[in-house]
């Protein structure tokens, strides 16, 4: 469990950018440094800092050593500017869906689907109170609230403020919005995330479980359980996965040969499912 992801920092696109270009171009390299970074970009330390945390969070990084995942690479191959909304809401879920990152997790796991209107004190001193026998008085006071603040600023400030998941209700305060409907290739590499993560080998994932168990598409996108059917069924006329619904039979069946990657594949390469 950690109680900082972002260090009090809304994540700064046009910098991760910069940093994961830097990266690809490192080629095979087994680790590369924070001090490279800093020393060939010319950003500040403690800036570079923070951004590698967030790129580790976002899905982007692998920890510790600092290269590539897939998904960091097909990103800056393809979509260096993240303009796309698919390239977003798996960031959102990837993020949102690991309780390592205790203060984003459950802003939105659980402070978004309890209210409608927020503040970062109510939040601070809501929702985090059991975090007090895991750290010191003074990182509850201090550096809680400036977490708190930096997740809503993520939503409100950064490109992720494009999924409409937060609306802005003067300073401070924040508002629940509509968001924008996740495309469904999107919600497919999700879900095969979910499955890679919670299920590794398994060949089916209950549907039930897809709407609504923890950290599933369907619970941590906050999305009603006849969306996820709907988008669960149009993936199912593209030949992407295949529903299974006889007598108490009810789950998505996965080709053993669909991968995260192939996913990424069609979601950068123009190959739709929507």
């Amino acid at each position: 469990m950690k109680l900082q992801l972002t260090n009090g920092y809304r994540p700064r696109f046009d910098q991760i950018s910069r940093i994961l270009q830097y990266l690809l171009l490192q080629g095979d390299k087994k680790k590369i440094s924070r001090l490279e970074i800093v020393t060939s970009l010319g950003i500040p330390e403690n800036q570079v800092e923070n951004l590698i945390s967030m790129m580790t969070g976002f899905g982007l990084v692998h920890p510790r050593v600092t290269t590539l995942t897939p998904f960091g690479k097909a990103i800056i191959q393809a979509d260096p500017y993240f303009d796309k909304e698919e390239t977003l809401w798996i960031i959102h879920y990837i993020v949102s869906s690991n309780p390592e990152w205790v203060v984003w997790h459950r802003i939105i796991n659980t402070v978004l689907p309890s209210q409608d209107h927020y503040s970062v004190e109510q939040i601070s001193t809501q929702y985090f109170s059991d975090l007090a026998i895991h750290f010191s008085e003074r990182t509850i006071s201090e550096k809680l609230p400036k977490e708190v603040g930096s997740v809503f600023a993520a939503y409100s400030r950064s490109e992720l403020s494009r999924l409409g998941i937060l609306g802005v209700e003067g300073t401070g305060n924040f508002i629940k919005s509509n968001p924008i409907e996740i495309p469904n290739l999107a919600f497919l590499f999700c879900l095969l995330y979910y499955r890679d993560k919670y299920s590794p080998g398994s060949s089916a994932v209950n549907t039930e479980d897809v709407c609504l168990a923890e950290n599933s598409p369907g619970r941590v996108i906050n999305l009603p359980e006849y969306q996820v059917r709907t988008i669960l069924g149009n993936l199912h006329n593209a030949g992407l996965v295949r529903l299974e619904q006889l007598a108490n039979l009810d789950q998505v069946r996965l080709s053993d040969t669909l991968t995260q990657e192939d996913v990424l594949g069609r979601i950068y390469g123009g190959k739709n499912a929507n």
